[in-house]
């Protein structure tokens, strides 16, 4: 299938799992499987890159339009970006516990609150001497740093790389996210006004 008619046909099913365009429940439910099937199955890279997918007007009020992965978050968010990293280098996308207590207004699982999958899913908070640096790049350790006041719904940042002074101290942070409906690498100073929290993932591979 060719991609044009892959999106034209992921498209169909997108559209019919909105509230928006299909009131009966079960028929959107079977639409939801079905555009994630079409756009997750054998990709490579995130599969909801492409702008021409669900390319609508989004609202989440009355008139519902938003389409979700197969983790259950918002297309071309940095929570959808990050969990789809997570089954890509981890094995598995994150299972999601039942969330605390939300202030009104706020969504079930904004990046900001990110803090809940990951520790439920094992990953570690780390303190500051346990940052992301050069021998985590040899070891090729994870880490998922959170920005809570990036924005109204906070950022996820997916740790790539870290640029280093003379004396091998790490000094730039290199993170790729999603941000304004597109893939971003980002440099990012290494130092506690940079807001980040970081999370390292459960199964360490050690030398």
């Amino acid at each position: 299938m060719s991609t044009f008619n892959k999106i034209k046909v992921a498209n169909f099913f997108a559209r019919q799992s909105c509230a928006a365009w299909q009131p009966n429940r079960i028929i959107r439910v079977i639409c939801r499987h079905i555009y994630r099937y079409i756009m997750e199955h054998g990709a490579k890279e995130y599969p909801y890159a492409n702008p021409k997918f669900a390319d609508w007007q989004e609202s989440d009020g009355n008139f519902y339009t938003l389409v979700t992965d197969s983790s259950g978050f918002v297309i071309r968010r940095s929570t959808s970006y990050v969990a789809w990293l997570m089954k890509k280098y981890c094995g598995n996308s994150p299972k999601l516990p039942k969330p605390w207590t939300r202030k009104p207004g706020e969504h079930r699982f904004d990046a900001k609150h990110w803090g809940e999958i990951l520790e439920y899913n094992g990953w570690q908070k780390v303190s500051r001497a346990e940052w992301p640096s050069y021998r985590d790049i040899f070891d090729e350790r994870h880490f998922i740093g959170i920005i809570t006041d990036a924005d109204e719904f906070g950022l996820l940042v997916w740790f790539n790389n870290a640029g280093f002074n003379i004396t091998g101290s790490p000094v730039i942070w290199l993170v790729s996210t999603y941000k304004d409906f597109k893939e971003q690498n980002l440099e990012i100073p290494v130092s506690e006004k940079s807001g980040i929290i970081w999370y390292r993932e459960p199964k360490v591979k050690d030398i």
